[in-house]
């Protein structure tokens, strides 16, 4: 039986790949822009953009999207970077497991 496109999420996780990856990112970023983590966290913690930053710890989308926003960066840019560490969520058999929809809702 082939897993279903839910169970890839378990690639995005703190401590995984794609977890390191995206701290990394941040990371080179936040240091490129002359930034420390206190200002580039602020209102969050050192401690949380240490943890991130290392792979530690996964931001909540929230989180990413000031972060993205701090380093003045689109978050679709910053995700773009780390994106190829993950498998495609949704595959071709996982396609065909869900009819198509037809326009106009009839």
């Amino acid at each position: 039986m082939q897993k279903s496109s839910i169970t890839k999420l378990s690639e995005v996780r703190a401590n995984s790949e794609f977890a390191r990856s995206l701290g990394c990112a941040i990371r080179e970023r936040r240091r490129a822009r002359g930034l420390t983590q206190t200002q580039l966290g602020d209102p969050f913690t050192k401690g949380f953009v240490s943890e991130v930053e290392r792979g530690r710890s996964l931001p909540s989308l929230r989180a990413l999207t000031f972060i993205a926003a701090r380093l003045e960066v689109p978050l679709s840019e910053l995700l773009g970077e780390v994106k190829g560490g993950l498998s495609r969520m949704y595959t071709p058999p996982d396609e065909n497991q869900h009819p198509p929809t037809q326009a106009g809702g009839g």
